[in-house]
């Protein structure tokens, strides 16, 4: 796991050495094993190493045989040793036993082609100096991130926005449409980021730069239009041998690796795997916030369970309201735009603990997007409810109800069943985003504006979905859902925050539910493999997981419901946030951007340093922007 960075300038002015080192410099966190620069003419290209295979003689940026061909690259590459070994056999001449060689090799043969062949996680950079062509690659599912800045004389690109926003010649400013949508979804949605100018490299994505001309093409989609034709039980033993196979793969490290170990059913999973096919002890590691409330936020108990099961050394965190407010600061920094995911400080605390231990540590994330688990369930019950406010006559939904929720009850959540009842049935769908975490409703967002927003050019937050739904429409209505949560919300939320989070403390994350060919597995699986509906109306989701896995997992872990980590922000508003919200929103420097109106701040709060209650969902994205406007100083 690594960081990559460069330039290429279109006039053919060569780069200066001195920028590259800068743009490594800003992430030396992501690689703090080794520094490498390859300059040639227009084109710089900067690595930094965190070491996990082939730690003598892995270093970067690396080539082929006659220095014509040159990589940098983030991520692992799980397939790389068949791969070498066909190259081998093809007449390559290998110096190292890395998969970034293999990636060089590969793309002599096939040139962009190379990604088809590639099974893992990635960002990476070649130049090929025989046609003076740059091409960028971020891997399937956007396990890693890539960002790039385009301008008029050149084209810059790394592993972390920091190093672009702070590259010279460029005036970073604040993104309207990004922040926009933030307020919507609680993260920027890709290829925005909340940088005007900086995109991030969708997933499944090549960026190609030659001559001049920036082009952009998708080389993989998750197909959902295929269903399997085997028996249930066909269908249960084969997921187990694949999710065995992936876990497998994703073992390979010469450095300590180990698990994270919520107490919910995919990590269970994943640790008893890699426990079963490590043959050793496994190192697991655990964090519950520890309130006022006591345990009621706290799984702890059940990933001791399983720690006991599966005989592995057990590290845990009780993370306290004060420490989660005191990593406000940390978190913002880290991930480097804003980003209103409670969950990622839990994250940040627990890969700080992690990283004492181990450098590789592997998680359960994306089963509940490959299997439709609690954030489907959560979505799919609000499409329900949006559905049964539809049933109503409009005079009495849109007259009465909506007058009573407006006058009174003031909830966002009820505004936004009515907003998608009202539409035709055809634009429901698309009207509803990934987990129904909608902040701010379009008008909210508008009255709280200040100046220098109110007359932004900026369009309507749920476009962003329609595409990702009129692209899904051939597919059922759960394959559909399935499907924006693995284009938007996955990797613009969940595995950005896992990868800034870890990465933070030079800690490599591993997701084997998300190898690109699980993920197609599970996409050929029928709706009732994933979901089964019990009596009552309620659902039994991940079915065949917990099928696949009832011997593997604790009657205790596999029965019970998932809570993921929950965090009771509403409670740390009435203490340990509560004056960081009042300080940071009112202070000058944020009053100053122009961003949002005092005023409408002032509603938010009852009087002096008192949240309301009924708006800490409106009050955390302020607080997130109002600290990056204070870490990175982004003007507007």
């Amino acid at each position: 796991m690594c960081g990559i960075a460069g330039l290429i300038r279109h006039d053919g002015a060569p780069v200066r050495r001195e920028i590259i080192e800068g743009m490594c410099r800003r992430m030396i966190h992501r690689g703090p094993d080794d520094e490498g620069i390859h300059l040639d003419g227009p084109v710089g290209l900067g690595h930094r190493r965190l070491s996990i295979i082939d730690l003598a003689s892995g270093h970067q940026p690396m080539s082929n045989e006659d220095g014509t061909v040159w990589v940098i690259f983030n991520g692992e590459i799980y397939n790389y040793r068949a791969i070498r070994e066909e190259l081998l056999a093809q007449g390559h001449r290998f110096r190292t036993q890395s998969d970034t060689e293999v990636i060089v090799h590969l793309y002599e043969d096939l040139g962009a082609g190379c990604v088809q062949r590639l099974e893992g996680m990635f960002g990476f950079a070649i130049w090929d100096a025989r046609d003076r062509t740059l091409l960028l690659a971020r891997d399937r599912l956007g396990i890693k991130p890539v960002y790039y800045l385009e301008q008029p004389d050149r084209l810059a690109f790394s592993s972390e926005l920091r190093a672009l926003r702070d590259l010279e010649g460029f005036d970073a400013k604040v993104d309207p449409q990004a922040l926009h949508d933030f307020l919507t979804f609680r993260y920027t949605v890709a290829p925005l980021t909340m940088v005007q100018g900086i995109k991030k490299l969708p997933p499944g994505h090549l960026l190609t730069v030659k001559d001049g001309v920036v082009e952009t093409r998708e080389y993989w989609d998750l197909d959902f239009s295929k269903k399997l034709a085997m028996s249930e039980q066909d269908l249960i033993e084969e997921f187990a041998r694949r999710l065995r196979d992936c876990t497998r793969s994703h073992l390979m490290s010469e450095v300590p690796l180990g698990v994270f170990l919520s107490g919910g059913m995919d990590s269970t999973v994943i640790a008893g795997l890699v426990a079963e096919i490590a043959g050793k002890r496994v190192k697991t590691f655990s964090v519950g916030f520890v309130g006022e409330e006591g345990t009621k936020w706290d799984e702890r108990p059940y990933a001791r369970l399983a720690a006991q099961r599966y005989e592995t050394d057990h590290y845990e965190l009780a993370l306290t309201g004060r420490q989660y407010a005191d990593g406000v600061r940390d978190m913002v920094a880290f991930m480097e735009e804003p980003m209103a995911d409670p969950s990622a400080i839990p994250l940040y605390y627990i890969a700080k603990l992690a990283s004492e231990h181990v450098t590789v540590i592997l998680s359960g994330e994306g089963s509940d997007e490959a299997l439709a688990g609690y954030s489907f369930h959560a979505h799919f019950r609000g499409f329900r409810r949006a559905a049964w406010f539809r049933r109503l006559p409009a005079a009495l939904r849109d007259g009465l109800l909506r007058r009573l929720n407006d006058r009174w009850v003031r909830s966002p959540r009820v505004t936004r069943y009515l907003d998608i009842a009202s539409q035709p049935a055809s634009r429901q769908l698309q009207m509803t985003p990934p987990n129904m975490t909608w902040l701010f409703t379009e008008e909210g967002k508008r009255a709280v504006y200040g100046p220098a927003m109110q007359d932004a050019a900026v369009v309507a937050s749920d476009l962003m979905l329609r595409e990702a739904y009129r692209r899904a429409e051939p597919f059922e209505l759960l394959d559909q859902m399935l499907y924006v949560y693995t284009k938007q919300w996955l990797p613009d939320d969940l595995l950005l925050k896992a990868d800034k989070m870890t990465m933070a403390h030079s800690l490599e994350l591993r997701v084997p539910f998300l190898d690109h060919t699980m993920m197609e597995f599970a996409a050929s699986l029928p709706a009732e493999m994933k979901v089964r509906r019990n009596g009552g109306g309620e659902f039994t989701t991940k079915y065949i997981l917990r099928k696949a896995m009832e011997k593997l997992v604790p009657k205790e872990i596999l029965e019970r419901s998932k809570l993921g980590f929950h965090v009771p922000i509403w409670r740390l508003f009435e203490s340990d946030l509560r004056e960081m919200a009042w300080d940071m929103l009112h202070s000058r420097r944020f009053e100053d951007t122009g961003l949002f109106k005092r005023d409408a701040i002032e509603r938010l709060f009852e009087g002096e340093g008192t949240v309301r209650l009924d708006q800490w969902g409106l009050l955390w994205p302020l607080l997130v922007v109002a600290m990056w406007q204070d870490v990175f100083e982004v003007g507007v």
